[in-house]
């Protein structure tokens, strides 16, 4: 799949969800962001920032150690607020 912005999170990578939100925002809604890293707490802290922030995960594959994450900016449907 096509992405629009990369973020590699392989080996050392310093302030990787600062990283990854600062990308995103930089996307338009709709486009497309890849997210690559070998650590797996990782991985599922962008899987949960996703869900939080309205963002679709459309893909993930894990080969030899390395999770991809392709996700496309706030696709995912939000839950309504109580009381609205």
């Amino acid at each position: 799949m096509y992405a629009d912005r990369v973020v590699n999170c392989i080996g050392a990578c310093q302030s990787p969800m600062l990283t990854i939100d600062v990308e995103m925002k930089v996307l338009e809604k709709g486009q497309v962001m890849q997210v690559m890293t070998d650590d797996p707490a990782l991985a599922e802290t962008v899987r949960a920032w996703a869900g939080e922030n309205g963002h679709m995960i459309e893909e993930e594959h894990v080969v030899s150690g390395v999770t991809t994450l392709i996700m496309r900016k706030e696709a995912a449907v939000k839950a309504a607020e109580p009381g609205t």
